[in-house]
C-alpha cells in the first residue's frame, strides 16, 4: 500500500463538514512566503512551473473563473456537485491524482513570484527573451494570498476541498500542478477553450461564446473560421444577442450557458441549439452579408407571425415543443422558402403581417396520437404539444425533424405559386 493510501484510508471521519465554496476557500494568508521546488520550462517564450503541491496549499491558492451570463465574465461552466463529491470521495479512499492542475499566474500577479532556475541562466534568459523554447530545474516563491488561476481541474480542486473540510490530515496531500506563469485572462480563456474542446470537450454553448469573445479581439481567429466555414457559428451567436436584447419573444426563451432553469422562467431552448437551426437562414443568397440586426429583426418578424396564426402556444410555451429544438429547427428550415414566398408577393422581410398571411396554412398541421381511448387526431395548436399529447414533439433525430419540416412544407405556399413564366 502507498504512503498516501495508508495517509489517507486512516484519517478520521468528520461528521460536520464546513460549508465553505465548494471551489475555493476563504483565504487565511499568513504572510508568508512559500516556496516550491520542480521544473521550469520556456515554452516559446513562455514561462511554465512543473511541481507539486501540497493539497492545503493548493485549495487555499486557487481561484476559478465562473463564466457569467449576465456580465459576460469569466469562461468556466458551474461545477457539477456530484463530480466534485465523487472526486472527493475517490481522495478520501486512497485515490490518487497523476494528471496535474492546470493554473495560471496572471499577468498583474507576476510581479509578486519570483523564479529562480538553478541552471543554465543564460540560456533561460534567452529563450524569455526571444521566444524559444528551454527546459531546466529550480523554484518559484509566492506570497500565500497570491491567486492561482485554475482553468482546468475544477471538479477534482473541488474535490481536494471536500476532503479538506473533512480531514484536516489530507492537507499534506501531494497535488501536481502545471503553473503558467503571467498569462494574460485572455490567453487563460484561449487554453482554457483549447484543453477543453480538443481534449474532453466543454458544453457546446459555452465553448461557442468564449470562442465568440476571443474572435472579437483576435481578427486573425475570424478570419481563420470564416476560411474554414464556422463563421455562422459567431453569426448565430451575434443574432442570439440581438434577439435577447430586443425580441419580445425570445428575450427570455434562450438559455445562455450557466444560466440556471427555474420553473417559473420562459427558457425553452439552449442557445447552441437555436443557433445551429440557423444555418438555413445563413445560407440565404439575399442574407449572407446581412448583418446580425437585419437578420434578428427577419426572425421576430417571422416569428411574430407565427405568434398571430398559433398564440396559444405562445402563452404557455413550456408545454408546447414550438419554441422548443423541434419547432424552431423545422421552422427555421421552411424560412428561406417563406422568404421567397413574401419576395414573390412584393412583400417586406420584416413585415409580420405578410408572414402571418403565409404562415395561415399551420393551423391545417395534423396528425395521429395514441391515448387510453386509442388513437385520434389532433391538428391546429395541439399539434405541438409537449409529450404524448402533441405530434411534432414525436419527432426526433435528424430524420423526425426532416419529417416535420416536410410536413410543415405540405401546408404551407410554394415560392413558385404565382409565379409567371
Amino acid at each position: 500500500m502507498t504512503t498516501s493510501a495508508l495517509l489517507i484510508t486512516a484519517l478520521p471521519t468528520c461528521t460536520q463538514p464546513s460549508k465553505e465554496n465548494p471551489l475555493t476557500a476563504t483565504k487565511k494568508p499568513s504572510g508568508k512566503t512559500v516556496r516550491v521546488y520542480g521544473s521550469i520550462l520556456v515554452q516559446r517564450g513562455t514561462l511554465i512551473f512543473l511541481g507539486g503541491m501540497r493539497s492545503e496549499v493548493v485549495v487555499r491558492q486557487k481561484q476559478v473563473a465562473l463564466f457569467d451570463s449576465e456580465t459576460n465574465e469569466g469562461y468556466q461552466r458551474e461545477p457539477s456537485q456530484t463530480r466534485m463529491n465523487e472526486a472527493g470521495k475517490y481522495y478520501e479512499g486512497g485515490g490518487r491524482m497523476p494528471n496535474p492542475l492546470l493554473m495560471n499566474i496572471r499577468e498583474q500577479d507576476f510581479d509578486r513570484v519570483t523564479v529562480k532556475p538553478m541552471q543554465d541562466i543564460e540560456g533561460y534568459e534567452a529563450a524569455q527573451a526571444d521566444g524559444s523554447d528551454w527546459i531546466g530545474h529550480g523554484y518559484i516563491e509566492f506570497p500565500d494570498d497570491l491567486d492561482f488561476w485554475l482553468y482546468d481541474g475544477q471538479h477534482r480542486g473541488g474535490g481536494l476541498n471536500w476532503v479538506l473540510d473533512r480531514h484536516a490530515a489530507f492537507g499534506d496531500f501531494p497535488v501536481p500542478v502545471s503553473v503558467t506563469l503571467g498569462l494574460t485572462e485572455d490567453d487563460e480563456l484561449k487554453e482554457f477553450y483549447n484543453v477543453n474542446n480538443f481534449a474532453k470537450g466543454v458544453r457546446t454553448d459555452l465553448a461557442w461564446t468564449l470562442l465568440r469573445r476571443q474572435a472579437q479581439v483576435d481578427p486573425d481567429l475570424a478570419d481563420l473560421l470564416e476560411d474554414k466555414g464556422q463563421e455562422w457559428v459567431l453569426r448565430g451567436l451575434d443574432v442570439v444577442e440581438h434577439l435577447k436584447k430586443h425580441s419580445p419573444i425570445w428575450m427570455d426563451s434562450i438559455q445562455l450557458p450557466n444560466q440556471k432553469k427555474v420553473k417559473s422562467d420562459k427558457l425553452t431552448i439552449m442557445q447552441a441549439q437555436f443557433v445551429r437551426s440557423l444555418r438555413p437562414v445563413f445560407e440565404i443568397n439575399l442574407l449572407k452579408r446581412a448583418t446580425p440586426q437585419e437578420i434578428g429583426t427577419i426572425l421576430d418578424a417571422f416569428w411574430e407571425g407565427v405568434r398571430r396564426v398559433l398564440p396559444e402556444a405562445f402563452e404557455d410555451p413550456k408545454h408546447y415543443v414550438l419554441q422548443k429544438g423541434p419547432g424552431v429547427i423545422a421552422l427555421h428550415r421552411v424560412l428561406p422558402e417563406i422568404i421567397e414566398v413574401l419576395r414573390g408577393n412584393a412583400e417586406r422581410a420584416g413585415d409580420p403581417d405578410a408572414y402571418e398571411r403565409a404562415l395561415q396554412g399551420l393551423k391545417d398541421l395534423s396528425g395521429e396520437i395514441t391515448t387510453d381511448e386509442g388513437t385520434i387526431r389532433v391538428h391546429g395548436v395541439d399539434y405541438w404539444k409537449s409529450g404524448p399529447e402533441g405530434v411534432a414533439s414525436q419527432f426526433t433525430g435528424d430524420a423526425g425533424r426532416k419529417r416535420l419540416y416536410i410536413n410543415i412544407r405540405s401546408v404551407l405556399p410554394k415560392p413558385t405559386e404565382g409565379l409567371t413564366i
